[in-house]
């Protein structure tokens, strides 16, 4: 038994330091039946809390200062209208959409990388955070002979070269030393979406009033870690029927690489194999109601209504929901660890 150090104390450390700027205007016109709202904001992160590499000498493997620094820019748009006001029949339509750009702007060292579920996550100046690191992919060998002319090998875990060979994946060469390791990872997917939003609609006739709520998404990456436990081709347990696609014989055409037990060749190495669109618009809320009169004393009417939420989901993911998040940590975004999808009510 014994004590172990687990830090450093550093009387220099101190609170974040968060900075917000906003601007925003909001318009009315047609008798406030067009209404129109903009917001453009930038937020700065400065004397971010950050973990130094420690020296060796020290005994530990980081301390804790204040080295980090990041922005946020971002702009977003509403837009509300009334486009049938009449005495019976009122038709209302509202639109919002938002875009963001996050981007690392001091970090010890320029650069780290994190690890969570398999996959390797870069952050570095001048890059939003949290970045997916990896492998490129361009197919699968479809013949031993092709992938012999190519001539690459992967280095294992060990250090030692494997030749590829026909359906094993093809791995972009970055350096083109014939060698894939390390020095050809690449950033393989951002998890930050081009621009996200909703639109709303409401229908009212006499009593009765249809509305219903969709959100959107678009361009952000997604790590299916899921997909990767059942479709690695490279361990006893069960895999999911993708793989009856893989390939089997020299000429075959496909994209699913052969099984291999123990995977030599690395096939189920993290790469953009694993990296998919995250892109979905979703029926999120759609309600019916009816107001029943009834005048009795204060009462003018009882409505009764029937919701349905999560009804429609489109979407090209192949997981079981497109929406997550593993954790709110900001290095963890676009990680589907098997998560519990969102369920229809």
């Amino acid at each position: 038994q014994g004590l172990v150090r687990a830090n450093f104390g550093n009387p220099a450390l101190q609170w974040e330091v968060g900075k917000k700027f906003d601007f925003g205007m909001d318009a009315s016109f047609l008798q406030e039946r067009l209404s129109i709202t903009a917001d453009i904001f930038r937020n700065t992160t400065e004397k971010m809390i950050t973990q130094d590499a420690a020296p060796t000498a020290s005994g530990l493997l980081y301390s804790v200062a204040n080295n980090g620094g990041m922005q946020t820019n971002g702009v977003e748009l509403s837009v509300n209208a009334r486009i049938i006001n009449k005495d019976r029949l009122k038709w209302d339509v509202g639109f919002n959409i938002a875009t963001y750009r996050n981007k690392i702007t001091k970090l010890p060292g320029n650069s780290m990388q994190t690890q969570y579920a398999g996959a390797t996550i870069l952050t570095q100046v001048g890059l939003p955070a949290g970045m997916f690191y990896g492998y490129k992919t361009n197919g699968v060998y479809t013949s031993n002979a092709e992938a012999a002319s190519a001539g690459i090998s992967v280095r294992n875990s060990k250090g030692d070269l494997v030749p590829q060979q026909g359906g094993d994946l093809r791995f972009v060469d970055v350096n083109n030393d014939k060698i894939i390791d390390t020095k050809d990872m690449q950033v393989i997917g951002n998890p930050n979406p081009d621009y996200t939003g909703g639109i709303t609609t409401g229908v009212t006739y006499d009593r009765v009033t249809v509305s219903a709520l969709f959100t959107f998404s678009h361009g952000n990456s997604l790590y299916n870690y899921t997909r990767r436990e059942i479709e690695s081709e490279s361990s006893a347990q069960n895999q999911s029927l993708a793989i009856l696609n893989r390939w089997r014989a020299d000429g075959q055409v496909t994209a699913v690489p052969r099984a291999s037990y123990g995977d030599p060749s690395g096939n189920s190495s993290f790469s953009d194999r694993w990296i998919e669109d995250g892109s979905y618009l979703r029926l999120r809320t759609l309600s019916v109601s009816y107001d029943v009169p009834f005048k009795y004393k204060f009462f003018k009417y009882v409505k009764i209504y029937a919701t349905g939420n999560n009804l429609l989901t489109f979407t090209r993911y192949l997981g079981y929901d497109p929406e997550f998040a593993a954790n709110e940590n900001i290095l963890l975004q676009g990680i589907d660890t098997t998560l519990e999808p969102q369920f229809r009510t």
